[in-house]
């Protein structure tokens, strides 16, 4: 599988004197794809989609005693978790000042999104990924 897997100091950063290290791990198997708009006061823009890259970046001043950072194959798999829950979703910013959102019981479960303007869109809920 390719991809990028990297270990080293973290720029610019030093705590309790001893030098911050940096993880990151980028592989092409960590990727989703969604629909999304940005809707902010005065304007909102078509509902569209988007093919999503993903790469993870942690950082520390503590190694571990096997002398790694941080576990690669569990910030993988929390990456990979990520990305199948966005993976063909819409994503609703639920916290939108410009956007009046509602959950409708009726048939399974839907998201009423009213916005700026009057358009309305009724999405299945189950198809959504509510974010903050």
């Amino acid at each position: 599988m390719a991809g990028r897997v990297t270990l080293g100091p973290l720029e610019g950063d030093r705590m309790a004197g001893d030098a911050a290290r940096e993880v990151n791990v980028a592989l092409d198997d960590m990727k989703f794809s969604a629909a999304h708009f940005v809707a902010f006061k005065g304007f909102r823009e078509p509902l569209h989609g988007h093919n999503y890259s993903v790469g993870v970046r942690a950082g520390g001043p503590i190694i571990q005693a096997d002398g790694y950072l941080a576990d690669f194959g569990d910030l993988k798999k929390v990456a990979r978790k990520a990305c199948r829950a966005l993976n063909q979703r819409t994503l609703v910013p639920m916290k939108s000042d410009v956007l009046q959102i509602r959950r409708l019981e009726a048939n399974g479960g839907q998201l009423e999104i009213s916005c700026e303007g009057g358009a309305v869109m009724v999405l299945p809920e189950q198809d959504c990924a509510m974010l903050p």
